[in-house]
């Protein structure tokens, strides 16, 4: 089996979520596939949501973002509103959610709920409203055409504080909520709480991100939009695999323009070929394939399709 060129690999694929604490410190991002396919002159984001998207401490995500999307989508229109407010539940946001998505199309970022954490530990909302809500985002945004991006919520800092403590077990609460509604209506997560875990040297107070933080925020939410372009407008386009992380078995979705032979590879992370899942001629139109990994070794490994001359990658974590 050949070996893929690993410095090239490194450029293909999109950032990962083990790389995203030293990339945060880069100047630019890793460009992932679907840079090179988008056919669209603009991409527009609208965020929404409490302090984190609002900006806190001089500290905001949106400028990061845009830069991220202006290195990597060269030549295109990069438009981001901010519609954060800080403080709100996302009971308090649904009076104002009509005005922000109004005559907006693309990429809507929803990243709301901390403050639902501390109304619920007091009793004040319950997370049965809180799904209500974002069933409301969610639903009045596909309406409208656009696309949703949820947000995990991030750990509140709850060293020494147990009414954080018990906030920190809603905020998981809710995070399963909202993983569980972007499957439901078939969305992409940027998973915050994932990646800024419980390193609050990436924080400057209790809950909010700092200047490391937020612009890894930044490039949690450039990679879950970037997956949402790959699966909704790449006429040739490989999907996420799921479920992921894979214990056993898992699935893989593709895309492709015309007939074709679709090679699918899997590497380790270092690039080193591993197995072949795929090698055959298929037509036009939407494929999954079923793929065994339960010879493989727990770790992170990066899946590749080549086809037409075109390479694109997407990663996955297999545990044990």
């Amino acid at each position: 089996m050949k070996k893929i060129n690993k410095s090239y690999l490194r450029i293909l694929y999109s950032t990962t979520l083990i790389f995203l604490t030293l990339t945060a410190r880069a100047q630019t991002p890793t460009c992932s596939s679907a840079s090179k396919f988008y056919s669209k002159d603009s991409i527009n984001i609208t965020t929404f949501g409490a302090s984190t998207v609002a900006g806190i401490g001089g500290f905001s995500l949106q400028p990061d973002l845009k830069t991220n999307f202006e290195n990597c989508y060269v030549g295109k229109v990069i438009d981001i509103t901010n519609n954060g407010i800080p403080g709100e539940t996302t009971t308090q946001g649904l009076t104002r959610f009509a005005k922000a998505i109004e005559n907006r199309t693309g990429f809507l970022f929803i990243d709301m709920g901390a403050n639902d954490a501390q109304y619920i530990v007091n009793k004040k909302m319950r997370i049965t409203d809180t799904e209500r809500n974002m069933r409301y985002y969610i639903e009045e945004a596909l309406k409208h055409k656009l696309i949703p991006i949820i947000g995990t919520i991030q750990f509140y800092n709850d060293k020494n504080d147990q009414f954080l403590k018990n906030c920190n077990l809603v905020v998981k609460q809710i995070n399963g909520l909202y993983r569980r509604l972007a499957g439901e209506y078939h969305l992409n997560i940027a998973d915050i709480n994932t990646s800024l875990g419980r390193d609050f040297t990436l924080y400057q107070d209790f809950v909010h991100p700092n200047a490391k933080g937020y612009k890894l925020v930044s490039f949690v939410v450039f990679d879950a939009i970037n997956e949402a372009i790959e699966e909704k407008f790449l006429l040739i386009g490989i999907r996420q695999n799921y479920p992921n992380p894979v214990r056993d078995i898992t699935k893989i979705g593709f895309s492709l323009s015309q007939a074709g032979k679709v090679q699918i590879k899997l590497y380790d992370i270092l690039g080193s070929p591993v197995k072949t899942l795929a090698d055959e001629y298929q037509s036009a139109g939407n494929h999954e394939i079923t793929v065994n990994l339960s010879d493989q070794k727990p770790g992170m490994y990066i899946y590749v399709m080549q086809v037409g001359g075109q390479q694109l990658s997407k990663k996955m974590v297999v545990v044990r």
